[in-house]
């Protein structure tokens, strides 16, 4: 156990279970809450997200600029801004959530729930995404980020980049997603929207974990907070190379979700062993290839990038999150209309 710090183990896998069991009891998804808002328009799910958001932000504000938590050390808000890899990545892995079924979380969880589509998918979303980290699309990745990429003077908050207050592009933010809920509140979404509340400050306790708990004045670590790809991809290196990399908070997080989403299906009787359909191996393989891909590229999914990354009101992680429900919302639209 020396050398293991038992507050980011500890902490990822008490804030994946908790997260774990909020997503899978709502069947919370980004492919869902999308297709939901655009085919039925049923926008229940799209209230829990901006929720989640809005503690997220103001929770993740307050620990910056009170200065407790770093949060501009972070990786979202490096002073590389990689717009091209984030908008790409994006809209890469919104289209592979539609042809997966299901976004990185929710892949996760439906093959703990004995789906064998969403499992041929999750298994093919490690090892692409493991490739784009650690093999062989990796230099294909990093040649169009060193030539496209541009380096800030600052970091990449939308407030540096704009020159305002940090604070101010919070206070907007909010404002404008309090607005769209109190004008579009759907009363059947209460339940969904206190579960993305809790989600919301899984965000910032994730930020508080990693920036003060875990911290060690000996061997200081960069704050973060919760997401799948970069998990899934490390889990995708194991099976390539067998080499098992050392437990983190992220890793800790994917750990917590994918053993309580098993825990659950099998005691609420969700579990059951289904074989995908006819003709749909293809759309599981390619799905979850294209979610890792686009999920590394973007530098994280609609977890790590559409709820950790916003929190920090990076630039970049608006590009990818656009990204993610740009490729989402085409991909739902084009299989309705050749459906």
């Amino acid at each position: 156990m020396e050398g293991l710090n038992l507050w980011l183990v500890g902490g990822g896998l008490a804030v994946g279970t908790i997260f774990g069991l909020i997503v899978q009891y709502h069947r919370l998804c980004l492919v869902a809450a999308t297709g939901n808002l655009l085919l039925i328009r049923d926008n229940r799910q799209v209230l829990a997200f901006m929720a989640a958001l809005i503690v997220a932000i103001s929770g993740t504000q307050l620990l910056e600029l009170t200065e407790i938590v770093a949060v501009a050390d972070s990786s979202y808000r490096n002073s590389q801004l990689d717009w091209l890899g984030a908008s790409v990545g994006g809209i890469i892995f919104g289209i592979g959530g539609v042809l997966a079924g299901g976004c990185a979380t929710r892949t996760l969880i439906r093959s703990a729930e004995g789906s064998l589509h969403a499992i041929i998918a999750l298994l093919f979303f490690m090892l692409l995404a493991a490739s784009a980290q650690f093999g062989f699309l990796e230099n294909i990745r990093l040649g169009l980020t060193g030539n496209t990429a541009i380096d800030l003077t600052g970091d990449a908050s939308i407030a540096a980049i704009l020159g305002m207050p940090q604070w101010l592009p919070a206070v907007i933010i909010i404002a404008l997603m309090a607005a769209y809920m109190i004008k579009n509140w759907n009363p059947q979404a209460k339940s969904m929207v206190v579960g993305g509340v809790v989600i919301g400050a899984l965000v910032v306790c994730g930020w508080y974990i990693t920036g003060v708990l875990a911290q060690d004045e000996f061997d200081p670590i960069k704050p973060s907070a919760i997401t799948v790809s970069g998990p899934l991809a490390r889990f995708g290196y194991i099976l390539l190379t067998g080499k098992t990399p050392a437990l983190s908070f992220a890793i800790s997080f994917v750990i917590g979700i994918s053993v309580t989403a098993l825990i659950f299906a099998l005691a609420t009787g969700r579990f059951k062993l289904e074989a995908p359909k006819p003709g749909a191996y293809k759309f599981a393989i390619l799905g979850g290839g294209l979610m890792g891909i686009g999920g590394i590229m973007a530098y994280g999914c609609n977890v790590g990038q559409g709820l950790t990354g916003i929190s920090t009101l990076s630039f970049e992680s608006m590009l990818a999150f656009a990204g993610m429900f740009s490729g989402t919302a085409l991909s739902i639209k084009w299989m309705e209309k050749n459906s």
